[in-house]
């Protein structure tokens, strides 16, 4: 039985208010609406030479272009198949393979030869022997190519795993069937599957394929779990639900018997996030009405969008805009198959988001606070601290004005720190205390009225007041709270000065450790302040 424990929620909510052809740290490349019907999957392809192939899955077939020259993008070859509207590819050596959910003539899993570009491409066999509808098709992405992963196939609803060693006689070597699986993702020995139909993804260990075994079955907060992906170190994975307002949620699964939320992330929750796609340290979104975004992952529980392009000038939600993404050309290029307008080309730039750590305690017990609400003013950006009062936060790098990060809890005074400074790629440490409201109407000590010297201190410390009201009040107390007594006098004068009044506290009254004081005038509290002994 799997746990279910959420330590700690970031939840980003960027573009709201984004419109069409908006973009940030992301620049179009190039553009191709090759059938202007409708398109689905895309994949990428480079040849021996290094010339770079977009395909991208059309209506009524696959479209294989050209994409090196910017200002000649252009079909090479188009592939017919059944007519529909899912159309879905990867590509393995020089060897595409394409399945959708058309029926009729040559459905089934297509084999098509890239080697012949940039004359044209060959379709070599079309595999039809368990299944000719499928969802969609994927591959091992660290590298293993004898095997293609078919999700959602007709016959059985669930994975067929094929060996393609021999790309013009595919053999399937085992199904996994347990129910409808809608996508899945494959690294290594592990198989990740999202039923889209059950709040579940399954996790197998695939080292033989004959017989893939369940490792795991996580219980995920929602149904229509649509895709995932794993950090390329396997320590993390992003599920996405197709579902407007359900947000991408980012699981540790380094422990396949406890794994939990570490953070969540959407643009726009009116809106669902599609398809993830991991590449190093990025996360490459598709987010169909939001178009494109990129998240930097170099902490993956704290993910922050660092890019975007905006492909869909209509209002947010449903099945519009950018339906999948590859991210994976060792150029740098990003292709996107576009619903409505085909492919897309990008360049991302590389921007880094920075982060900042710390814990939030209360400022006379020091004991932690728990859901304190933490903001950055400038950009929205939020998050929340643990039963252990840690929080973590992420953003953009600031302006040469820095960022003001607000901390507010029930039953404390909100505290704000300003023009905080965030470059790219920093990791700041920023512990906080709070004030509690019952303490909020005491004065802090001003440094010239109130002098302790020395503190922290090892042996005694001199507290002096320059005060006009005589017969002050001087109470210590500990960390949870308890009066300590001492035995200097309170309110005592020194000769010749009477607007100062001091306190001499001794290390042998009160030990080591840390200690809080109070002075009154008898009625009400003038100063409070904070003692360390050593």
């Amino acid at each position: 039985m799997l746990r279910y424990t959420v330590t700690f929620i970031l939840i980003i909510c960027f573009g709201l208010s984004s419109q069409a052809q908006t973009s940030l740290n992301v620049s179009l490349f190039g553009q191709l609406d090759p059938e202007p019907i409708h398109y689905a999957g895309c994949w990428g392809y480079t040849d021996s030479s290094g010339a770079e192939y977009a395909l991208i899955g059309a209506y009524t077939g696959t479209s294989i272009i050209a994409i090196d020259d910017s200002l000649n993008i252009y079909e090479v070859d188009f592939v017919t198949g059944p007519s529909n509207n899912w159309r879905e590819m990867t590509v393995i050596n020089d060897f595409a393979y394409v399945v959708s959910e058309g029926s009729g003539t040559g459905s089934g899993m297509q084999v098509i030869d890239l080697s012949y570009l940039p004359d044209s491409v060959h379709l070599v066999m079309t595999f039809d022997s368990t299944f000719t509808t499928a969802h969609i098709i994927s591959k091992d992405i660290d590298g293993d190519t004898n095997y293609v992963y078919v999700s959602g196939a007709g016959t059985t609803q669930g994975i067929h795993i094929i060996d393609i060693s021999n790309p013009a006689t595919p053999v399937e070597v085992s199904v996994y069937a347990p129910y409808y699986i809608h996508d899945c993702h494959i690294r290594g020995n592990r198989l990740y599957a999202a039923a889209f139909y059950l709040p579940s993804l399954d996790i197998l260990d695939i080292t033989n394929k004959a017989n893939p075994q369940v490792i795991a079955k996580f219980t995920t907060s929602s149904s229509n779990i649509h895709s995932c992906w794993t950090t390329q170190d396997s320590k993390y994975i992003i599920t996405t639900h197709e579902l407007n307002g359900e947000p991408a949620y980012v699981l540790d699964i380094q422990d396949s018997l406890n794994i939990f939320v570490v953070a969540e992330y959407t643009a726009n929750t009116t809106s669902l996030v599609h398809n993830p796609y991991i590449k190093g340290k990025y996360a490459y979104m598709t987010h169909n009405s939001e178009g494109l975004r990129i998240l930097d992952l170099y902490d993956p529980t704290v993910p922050v969008e660092v890019g975007y392009y905006d492909t869909w000038a209509g209002a947010s939600g449903g099945p519009n805009g950018l339906w999948s993404a590859f991210p994976f050309y060792s150029s740098g290029k990003i292709i996107g198959g576009n619903r409505g307008d085909g492919l897309y080309i990008w360049k991302f730039n590389g921007t880094r988001a920075g982060r900042i750590y710390g814990t939030v305690t209360d400022s006379i017990t020091l004991n932690p606070i728990n859901l304190v609400q933490i903001g950055i003013t400038q950009t929205a950006s939020s998050t929340e601290t643990n039963s252990l009062g840690n929080y973590k936060i992420g953003d953009m790098a600031s302006d040469t004005a820095g960022y003001d990060i607000i901390y507010s809890a029930t039953g404390y005074k909100p505290k704000t720190l300003s023009n905080i400074i965030l470059n790219q790629g920093d990791s700041l440490t920023m512990d906080v205390e709070l004030v509690p409201l019952s303490w909020s109407n005491i004065e802090e000590p001003s440094s010239e009225k109130i002098k302790i010297s020395p503190n922290p201190f090892s042996n005694y410390t001199r507290i002096s007041i320059e005060s006009g009201s005589p017969g002050l009040n001087l109470t210590v107390y500990n960390t949870l709270g308890a009066v300590v007594n001492f035995h200097s006098l309170p309110g005592q004068t020194p000769p010749g000065n009477h607007d100062t009044q001091e306190f001499l506290i001794l290390k042998d009254d009160i030990g080591k450790g840390i200690f809080f004081f109070v002075i009154t005038d008898g009625e009400l509290v003038l100063y409070n302040g904070k003692l360390i002994i050593y």
